[in-house]
């Protein structure tokens, strides 16, 4: 049975998927250094060798793969692996899976004109790409955290921070002073009277998870409490008295007040809804208009702070702010309490282990939950600091379990090990274009709606839902799918197997008007190159680049790829069809798809 097939027919709990010599001489020399866990018939974690514990942590960490430089520094030097991933916390992709992150929490990224987004480049942004438009419009809270991680500030900034980011399109969008130039995120201010408090304060956020009156932004707060402390009301188990009549305002209104029923959580919930009480409850962005006729109507720069909307404005009755039964003022003082509230070092702790570890977050081991705390808060709420401790542990170098000769049964206790994790649709998108140079994208300029008489603008197709593959391929659009997918699915294949065939005639049509050194793949041969020998070096380099294997020449992989090109060639005679094909079947590989 080939590593391949392995990887798709065994579980990825108790992943058997063997990593190479590396993994199973390390595992020896633990158990001869006298570090296993005693008997020699149980079972055994095995974990990465140095070289393959880089490849998965610059695809956790960048979504790309390593250099083969930076792989040969870590074989010969295994220290290496520390300045090399310290390298990788500064690069910009990880940024970019800071926002990838944070979304599984805020549910910001929603798919490209769908409700609530739908963002109309109109007024002062007239004749922008409405798909780049609305990304923006939608990313901006994500922005601010990645702001906050990388330039090495206190994680606890996303909800205290003195300023917003924005570039040029999101700073006319709301009207703000300051912000980027065009394509440039850069700190920005509010104008219209709301105080600052990170993320809190965001214009978009609070139109993704928007109320109505009777909601009175209940929903706000609980999305809220979800994101930032792991804290669910909708999860609590509670007996509801059936005898309310819902379909009438002031008996819920007394309700959630009086019967203790629903007292046990509105008591929390509600006096959390009343920090948002200034939001404008919801609007269509569609509905927006080039220039505004009357008080209410929507146009940029957008108003969505009407201090007082839903007390005074809609007559909605609010209780006095707190914060699970502490008094706050604004949005400064929850910002305050949150940051100070235990629940939120640790609700982080619990967000980045399950996403790295791509685990459910209730399946985040508890010891390993209390470590990952105590650095956060130990380092200041460095959150680089606590992602390089779950890199860097040896719970994320598992590989597989190493069951003895015979074993028979269930394993008891059975061993917590997560082996290979499945690349990201963010991950697949920054790999593909690192190593072809293709960017999967459809250009949809020239069709024009009512809404977008500009055209519907340059599409990223592993980016989006609506109209491109995120969801197909693993991803979610936080809308209706809120949870992405770590295992690999007939989706998932096809949308791999359709970015294979497109990437692989993209590079190989660049690399050969390229010179070699300037190549992205193919720098070891010519458009004319037919020798078995310079065929078979070239394939190794491939190993190496686009799994991070270091193979033999006359290794069965090896061996599959000649008999692939040589196969193609003889087929067409043409030496550049042939490598289109084998690269085809390379980057359709399951191990593309798995780190």
């Amino acid at each position: 049975m080939t590593r391949a097939i392995r990887l798709l027919t065994l579980p990825l709990v108790l992943s058997a998927c063997p990593q190479g010599s590396g993994s199973e001489a390390e595992a020896g020399e633990d158990a001869a250094d006298g570090e296993g866990d005693g008997d020699p018939e149980d079972p055994t974690v095995v974990v990465l060798s140095p070289a393959e514990r880089l490849v998965r942590i610059s695809m956790a960490l960048r979504g790309i793969r390593p250099s083969a430089e930076e792989l040969g520094r870590v074989e010969a030097d295994p220290s290496a692996l520390e300045p090399i991933v310290d390298g990788y916390l500064d690069d910009p992709g990880f940024g970019e899976t800071i926002r990838d992150l944070h979304n599984e929490s805020l549910l910001s990224l929603t798919d490209y004109f769908i409700y609530p987004a739908g963002y109309p480049a109109l007024g002062p942004l007239a004749g922008r790409d409405p798909y780049e438009l609305n990304r923006a419009i939608t990313e901006a809270p994500l922005r601010l955290v990645e702001h906050v991680v990388m330039n090495d500030r206190p994680y606890s900034e996303i909800v205290t921070a003195a300023y917003t980011v924005a570039d040029a399109q999101v700073a006319a969008v709301w009207g703000l002073e300051g912000g980027g130039g065009e394509g440039q995120w850069a700190e920005a201010q509010w104008v219209d009277g709301r105080e600052h408090a990170g993320i809190l304060s965001d214009g978009w956020l609070f139109q993704r998870h928007s109320s109505t009156e009777s909601n009175a932004n209940r929903g706000r707060a609980n999305a809220v409490a979800r994101a930032l402390l792991c804290y669910d009301f909708a999860a609590r188990d509670i007996d509801l008295d059936a005898t309310i009549d819902l379909a009438d305002p002031d008996a819920v209104a007394d309700a959630v007040v009086a019967n203790p029923a629903c007292a046990s959580c509105h008591q929390g919930l509600d006096p959390l809804a009343s920090f948002f009480g200034d939001f404008f409850p919801l609007y269509v962005p569609a509905d927006i208009v080039e220039v505004p006729t009357g008080q209410y109507e929507l146009a940029y720069p957008l108003r969505t702070w009407y201090p007082g909307v839903f007390a005074t404005i809609l007559g909605v009755p609010m209780r006095d702010p707190s914060y699970f039964g502490k008094p706050a003022s604004g949005l400064v003082g929850l910002g305050k309490m949150i940051a100070e509230d235990p629940r939120f070092s640790l609700c982080t702790a619990r967000r980045f282990y399950a996403y790295f570890h791509q685990v459910d977050l209730e399946d985040v081991p508890a010891d390993a939950l209390a470590t990952l705390q105590q650095v956060l808060d130990g380092s200041g709420m460095d959150a680089k600091a606590l992602v390089r401790e779950i890199v860097f542990s040896e719970e994320f170098a598992a590989s597989h379990v190493d069951l003895p000769e015979g074993f028979e049964g269930e394993l008891d206790p059975e061993p917590d090990v997560v082996g290979v994790k499945k690349a990201r649709p963010m991950q697949l998108r920054r790999m593909f274009f690192d190593l072809t140079g293709f960017d999967w994208r459809t250009d949809l300029s020239a069709a024009t709606s009512e809404d977008a008489p500009n055209g519907l603008g340059r599409v990223s197709l592993l980016d989006d839902s609506f109209l491109g593959y995120a969801v197909l391929a693993g991803g979610l659009d936080s809308l209706y799918v809120t949870r992405a997918s770590h295992t690999y699915s007939a989706t998932v294949s096809l949308v791999l197997r359709t970015l294979a065939q497109l990437s692989a005639g993209v590079v190989v049509d660049s690399d050969f008007t390229a010179p070699a050194a300037e190549r992205r793949l193919l720098g070891l041969v010519e458009p004319n190159t037919i020798e078995e020998e310079a065929i078979r070096d070239q394939l190794v380099a491939l190993h190496l680049r686009l799994f991070g294997e270091r193979v033999a020449s006359d290794s069965p992989d090896i061996d599959d790829g000649w008999a692939l090109w040589s196969g193609a060639h003889g087929y067409a005679g043409d030496p550049v069809r042939a490598w289109k094909v084998t690269l085809v079947a390379l980057l359709q590989d399951v191990r593309i798809a798995y780190y």
